[in-house]
């Protein structure tokens, strides 16, 4: 097994919905596929009780009593939360599922639910999860860096060296070293390249 199918074995799937039946049939569905999951019976019950913070998966029903599946979207988008979901929809409801689509939704399912398609979308979404965790992980750790410390980080993803990047900032080659030092720290960069690779995740998602 791969790394990265371990770490997809090991990712929740949140199943939100307020009728018991659909939750069981989920749940029942999700677990014959050797995943582990939860059942929440509303979205805010789930965002209550939930780090929305770590990388997940959430299979939810649009027509919720206390707060939509669009709501729901909306609400993790705002958080910047890296949670991938998928709407489940009844009739007619095919047009709010595409608008999520278009909102961040991983994907959507009409019910009543095959098992092949279940397992293609829970697979994309698993993927998406962890890419969004990754660009939160980095994200954060660019927060961190003084104003300073991100030019220096600007000039080394352009493969300056330090006597370079001190006469673009005009200051001291030893500066340049300081603040190179603080920036690999704060990056939790063990190597240039490491560095590099996570400023560069963090750029093209800027673009």
């Amino acid at each position: 097994m791969s790394s990265s199918e371990h770490l997809n074995e090991l990712l929740v799937i949140h199943i939100i919905d307020d009728e018991e039946s659909v939750r069981y049939s989920c749940e029942f569905l999700i677990n014959s596929l050797g995943l582990s999951t939860q059942t929440w019976d509303s979205a805010l019950t789930f965002l209550q009780q939930v780090d929305i913070y770590a990388p997940a998966v959430a299979v939810s029903d649009l027509m919720l009593p206390d707060m939509s599946g669009q709501e729901l979207q909306t609400h993790l988008n705002k958080q910047q939360s890296p949670i991938a979901l998928i709407a489940l929809t009844g009739n007619g409801e095919i047009d709010d599922a595409v608008a999520m689509l278009k909102n961040g939704a991983a994907d959507y399912l009409e019910k009543p639910i095959g098992i092949q398609r279940l397992q293609e979308a829970i697979h994309h979404a698993q993927a998406i999860t962890l890419k969004r965790a990754k660009l939160y992980y980095i994200r954060t750790l660019y927060a961190q860096l003084t104003d300073k410390e991100k030019q220096v980080a600007n000039e080394i993803m352009q493969g300056n060296l330090n006597k370079i990047i001190a006469d673009h900032l005009d200051v001291s080659v030893r500066t340049v070293e300081v603040h190179r030092s603080q920036v690999m720290k704060k990056m939790q960069a063990q190597h240039v390249s490491e560095l590099i690779q996570k400023l560069v995740i963090l750029d093209s998602e800027l673009r």
